[in-house]
């Protein structure tokens, strides 16, 4: 049977597992709890696919990593959203106490929204943006949206794949978001598999009658990660890992 450990203290051999915190060349996801999932925050120029189910929060991850990377870390961003416009997504963020339209009046944040389906337009206009402004960050919400780009799975590929290799060549972090359904993991294109260095799987599980969020770091090149779930809040300040809670304890 497995049960849910509310507020579990971390074990000893969970302890030793878990990645230091103090590691140079990291970019803080300023989410509170994830970077000690992984050696104290995402290397450096990492390309991370961030995937969940409909309502696990990931754009409310990814507005929070935007956001407090430029008003804590002074790392400039760029925001892509494939779905929404731009007065939505103020709204969205403020409702969480982050102010989008000051941080792009202030020049530290681009948002760029598409209402063609263009991807080497697309492609092109992230590029120019982040070398504007030189931005740390880049965030593409939702990823799932690239596959009304393309009328063949195997043109799909391969552009996706061109758009994670040029993401890394201009040594922005950078966050794909990616929609899948709550029993199954639907890869983007094989984004994951051959180009991401990092996947980041935030979910629901359903414990008898009730869904719990929690979260896993799947895979990240170039440090060790912690491999056991967590359990995810969200709350009016955005999204909290507790890092020092176990999801799940087995027994007999």
């Amino acid at each position: 049977m497995v049960i849910l450990a509310r507020g579990a203290k971390e074990t000893k051999a969970e302890a030793k597992e878990s990645p230091s915190s103090e590691v140079a060349g990291r970019v803080k996801s300023g989410i509170p709890g994830l970077d000690e999932m992984m050696g104290g925050g995402i290397p450096v120029g990492s390309l991370v696919v961030l995937s969940g189910d409909p309502g696990s929060g990931k754009t409310i991850l990814c507005w929070q990593f935007i956001y407090e990377g430029v008003t804590k870390y002074n790392e400039n961003a760029v925001f892509v959203s494939l779905e929404e416009t731009e007065e939505t997504i103020y709204d969205g963020a403020l409702g969480f106490g982050w102010d989008f339209r000051k941080l792009v009046n202030s020049g530290k944040l681009k948002i760029i929204t598409i209402e063609l389906y263009d991807f080497e337009r697309l492609k092109t206009a992230i590029e120019d943006n982040v070398k504007a402004i030189n931005a740390k960050r880049v965030v593409i919400d939702p990823g799932v949206i690239f596959r009304l780009f393309f009328d063949r799975e195997l043109d799909a590929r391969k552009r996706i794949m061109s758009l994670g290799k040029m993401l890394k060549s201009i040594h922005a972090t950078a966050i794909i978001t990616n929609e899948i359904a709550l029993d199954q993991m639907t890869s983007l294109y094989g984004l994951e598999e051959y180009v991401a260095d990092g996947v980041i799987l935030l979910y629901h599980t359903k414990i008898k009658n009730r869904f719990y969020r929690s979260i896993a770091v799947l895979k990240m090149r170039r440090t060790g990660v912690t491999e056991n779930l967590k359990p995810v809040q969200i709350g009016s300040d955005g999204i909290k890992v507790l890092s020092k809670s176990e999801m799940f304890t087995e027994v007999g």
